[in-house]
């Protein structure tokens, strides 16, 4: 098996496997491609999370187990460190289906650990510590559907409606709907603008600075690799970036970008969110 990356000046950083699959790579401050694409560990995890997902359901399919699905985070410990710094790699297993055990569980991932893993086995021959837990939940919840259940009957619907008083109106407005993508709905004047993207309601003022301040807006997205994609693209358009991409432990991913007006943009993939329906 062999891999290939290629690099050149002002262009991309890429990996291509013998299968023609491509992957965009981050090649970090040393280079001059910056951050766009995934980054070494990044890659060392998803790999662990690929090999362990994969052996386990191996596993569980052998034993007649009805596993319907299943989400598996990967976590350095401690977070972010680097890989010289590392102690152990945690993996967090979300099963979903019906009649699921945790004694049948834990015994299929111990023989996926022993005879099915082999970057997991790497791993540990180096030094570094796996661990896991595991979570069961029916089929068609998500991870954090019981957690939901027993909030208070108070609830809203989420934050879908942001004010914003912007001191650079015309770049502000240029912003949001032809970089973020989002759709006028209605501008009365021109000072005023009210823009959507289908499930959210964003308002634009003209006006000078306020003593209150806003700590940031967030865009929820659908994907982890929606992430990056619009990383690609806020960086594409000269979008100043306040901070890279991350992977928080709770699976969430992220990155902020500053607007015209100085105001932060949050993009995040947020499982509690991106993964709930409410219709």
């Amino acid at each position: 098996m062999k891999v290939k990356v290629n690099w050149q000046p002002q262009k991309n950083l890429v990996g291509t496997t013998n299968s023609g699959h491509r992957i965009l790579l981050r090649a970090g401050k040393h280079v001059d491609i910056g951050g766009k694409g995934l980054g070494s560990i990044e890659l060392v995890l998803l790999g662990i999370g690929n090999s362990k997902t994969v052996s386990v359901i191996h596993v569980l399919r052998k034993s007649k187990v009805d596993i319907q699905e299943c989400i598996t985070q990967v976590s350095l410990i401690p977070d972010e460190s680097k890989l010289s710094e590392l102690d152990s790699i945690h993996l967090h297993f979300d099963f979903f289906g019906d009649s699921l055990s945790e004694p049948k569980l834990n015994r299929a991932l111990a023989l996926a650990e022993n005879e099915c893993c082999p970057i997991s086995n790497l791993l540990r021959r180096s030094g570094i510590a796996i661990t896991h837990t595991l979570t069961i939940h029916a089929p068609g919840t998500t991870p954090q559907s019981k957690e939901r259940d027993t909030t208070s009957i108070l609830s809203t619907q989420g934050l879908h409606h942001v004010a914003l008083t912007s001191t650079n109106f015309e770049a502000s407005r240029k912003f949001y709907t032809e970089v973020m993508k989002m759709q006028v709905e209605w501008e009365p004047d021109n000072d005023n603008i009210y823009l959507t993207n289908g499930t959210d309601n964003l308002a634009i003022h003209r006006g000078t600075q306020r003593d209150s301040k806003l700590d940031h807006i967030g865009f929820i997205l659908e994907s982890q690799e929606q992430v990056d994609e619009w990383y690609s693209h806020l960086t594409n358009n000269k979008v100043p970036i306040d901070k890279e991409p991350k992977t928080h432990r709770d699976g969430a991913r992220s990155f902020y970008v500053i607007d015209p007006d100085g105001v932060c943009v949050q993009l995040i993939y947020h499982p509690p969110l991106s993964n709930y329906k409410s219709y």
